[in-house]
């Protein structure tokens, strides 16, 4: 069975685009968290929120940048998934989308907060009302963070990595660092739900360490040596359940 290539130049230039949009995205959401600081780790985060605003929305900037790349790597991989598997292909694909959702649910939060900072420094609204205000967008965007690039990220790694270890569309090795990846970081997600760890805790970002060199050596890869086509067309049968 033959799908069309998304774009031309076939699928070597759509395994590079592919990888493309995987560095862009491990870039941008470690730039945008990065740029969120003054209302994630000061006690005062809504005086901080107000002196640092053009950080925050250029994190919110970034993040935006983050959902588009993520998007992107859901249209770019979902061709190649579903001549392994349709229906995984298309869970994974669905999932990737439900990780942009909290994603811009988080960013959404961010700017709010922006917004309240600056009525609360100019005194036009009632203080306890805009801190509690606050303090909810605050906890929303933990939660978003927590389900979005945590849960929902772990759960399509998890699809797409083993459809590449059934395929051996990459090599077996890689994609077995990719189903490690994601179950560390899908584990993670649970123990956060949990209070077991923090947000942004040494452990956290320990489990989370594998699934980020993952998506790297996967995106220079696919950069450099694409799909190996010969292998699945030789060894594999497509899958239609």
């Amino acid at each position: 069975m033959h799908y069309p290539d998304l774009i031309p130049g076939g699928e070597k230039a759509n395994a590079r685009i592919t990888g493309m949009a995987f560095i862009t995205a491990t870039v941008t959401a470690i730039i945008g968290l990065t740029l969120y600081d003054p209302v994630i780790h000061e006690a005062d985060y809504l005086s901080a929120a107000a002196r640092h605003s053009n950080q925050i929305v250029l994190g919110a900037v970034f993040e935006l940048i983050l959902a588009c790349a993520n998007i992107g790597t859901g249209i770019m991989l979902f061709p190649h998934l579903r001549k392994v598997n349709q229906s995984l292909g298309l869970g994974y694909a669905l999932f990737r989308l439900l990780e942009v959702v909290f994603i811009l649910i988080g960013l959404l939060s961010m700017l709010s907060i922006v917004s309240i900072s600056h009525d609360y420094m100019n005194q036009t609204g009632n203080a306890v009302v805009l801190q509690t205000n606050a303090s909810i967008l605050k906890t929303i965007h933990g939660w978003a963070f927590v389900l979005g690039p945590h849960f929902m990220l772990g759960i399509n790694t998890m699809i797409y990595s083993a459809l590449f270890y059934q395929s051996a569309l990459i090599p077996k090795r890689l994609a077995l660092l990719g189903t490690t990846g994601a179950f560390l970081i899908l584990t993670a997600s649970l123990l956060e739900m949990f209070s077991v760890i923090s947000t942004f805790s040494i452990a956290l970002i320990l489990m989370a360490l594998p699934i980020a060199v993952y998506e790297m050596i996967l995106a220079g890869w696919l950069i450099r040596k694409g799909f190996n086509y010969e292998k699945l067309n030789g060894s594999q049968q497509i899958s239609h359940c």
